[in-house]
């Protein structure tokens, strides 16, 4: 091989290491110019292309946007988009994107991650003909996923009709909040209240319809609900520390709605990460039309499913909790329905709740560059844990006001402080500087 010849094929490597890693994108994506039609992978019978803006409005007024057609294929057509690294989620924990659409509402538009593994999550339509912006909570979610795929009107073959072609724009990662804990009173702006439906129901935060004052979530079992229909009390990744149940310990309260006396209520606990590691009680309502504080004891598992002395026997551990109203009854034969529930707790009616929150917690300085200070009225011995806004324990000490707790071992970001002494507990959004 002469120099010319070396001097081509260097030039032609180069070049084609250039297109290849070209093709590599990151989030934000807003297809003004990071993205092209031949950015986008097709399959089985999704087509998809970037286009000038056809609908511009005041929700988006980008002037490029992409476009997905699917017609015929399968009933998971789409198109994905390979990025240039994998998706880190611990902080900017959910993925948004405007999406405008002629389908009727409540067209489901799932948004899938590939890479080492899989996962994901759907969204809804709430309006037609116009732009909105969804959004698709990752809490929690390893940072092993390089693919995003797009699957819209997910289940259904598309035809090729305006009802089959869909418009997207502005993806990206943004920070939807603290990953949630006990207690669960859906009233801190800092806490990510994202619940997750499954069978048929239909569930939002919302205003009290009885105190304009206090934040519920309103739960819909739908007239297509099925008997196991339920809401996960947050996200897929379920609170940020264990739930602390022990055969002695063995309770939880909810504060619940319901139109009628005797409704049968069912909460369940579970791993997040081990759908088979659960455990089930259920009870009945007792008033109508009225808030009640309803007792859910453990230890008096629901027929059919699994003790609670044998999985704690088996090292089970549980940090994630689904309530599911009028348990065994499909919608169909009950009729839509609403129902409300709020405070989520650990413990019992009788005794207090032993997750109760410490008061008069002083934590300095915050941000945070070294040292950590934390101050409690409270003489003595307290734990101090740290976790990353995805619920992984980063750091963990026992202190007294004295001490203080070194956090250089933290990257800058956000953390989440968890202050125990006495069976109480105080949680604080820390900033590392």
């Amino acid at each position: 091989m002469n120099k010319n010849d070396v001097t081509f094929f260097i030039a032609s490597t180069i070049l084609l290491f250039m297109s290849f890693t070209s093709k590599g994108q990151s989030l934000p994506i807003d297809f003004e110019s990071n993205v092209n039609t031949e950015n986008f992978i097709d399959f089985d019978g999704g087509t998809a292309v970037v286009i000038t803006n056809p609908y511009i409005q005041v929700a988006n007024m980008s002037s490029r946007v992409a476009q997905i057609i699917r017609n015929g294929g399968q009933p998971w057509s789409g198109s994905k988009i390979q990025l240039s690294s994998n998706l880190d989620f611990g902080l900017d924990n959910i993925i948004s994107m405007k999406v405008y659409t002629s389908a009727p509402v409540g067209t489901t538009v799932k948004f899938k991650l590939e890479g080492n593994g899989e996962t994901e999550r759907d969204a809804v339509t709430t309006v037609r003909n116009e732009w909105e912006t969804l959004i698709w909570d990752f809490t929690g979610a390893p940072s092993t996923y390089r693919d995003i795929v797009f699957m819209f009107d997910f289940g259904n073959v598309g035809d090729g009709s305006a009802n089959s072609t869909f418009l997207f724009d502005d993806v990206q990662q943004i920070y939807g909040g603290q990953q949630l804990d006990l207690p669960v009173t859906f009233e801190d702006a800092d806490i990510n209240y994202t619940t997750t439906d499954f069978g048929g129901n239909v569930s939002s935060i919302t205003q009290d319809p009885l105190n304009a004052n206090n934040t519920v979530i309103k739960v819909i079992k739908t007239i297509d609900a099925a008997t196991w229909a339920g809401t996960t009390i947050g996200t897929p990744a379920g609170f940020a520390s264990d739930i602390p149940l022990t055969l002695t310990d063995s309770k939880m309260t909810v504060k619940v709605w319901s139109p009628t006396a005797g409704t049968p209520i069912r909460l369940k606990v579970e791993d997040h990460k081990d759908p088979t590691h659960t455990c089930e009680t259920q009870t009945n309502t007792t008033l109508d039309g009225e808030w009640e504080i309803i007792e859910f004891d453990f230890n008096n598992q629901a027929t059919g499913t699994e003790l609670l002395s044998i999985g704690l026997q088996m090292g089970w551990t549980y940090n994630m909790a689904s309530i599911f109203f009028n348990f065994g009854t499909e919608g169909s034969a009950a009729g839509e329905t609403t129902y409300y529930f709020d405070e989520v707790k650990f413990g019992d009616v009788t005794s207090g709740i032993h997750y109760n929150e410490l008061s008069n917690v002083l934590m300095y300085p915050n941000p945070v560059q070294d040292i950590l200070y934390i101050e409690l009225d409270q003489q003595g011995i307290y734990l101090v844990e740290v976790y990353d806004v995805s619920g992984q324990l980063l750091l963990s000490d026992e202190l007294t006001s004295s001490d203080g707790l070194d956090v250089r071992i933290l990257q800058t970001g956000i953390y989440v402080v968890k202050v125990s002494q006495g069976g109480q507990h105080k949680m604080i959004k820390l900033i590392r500087e």
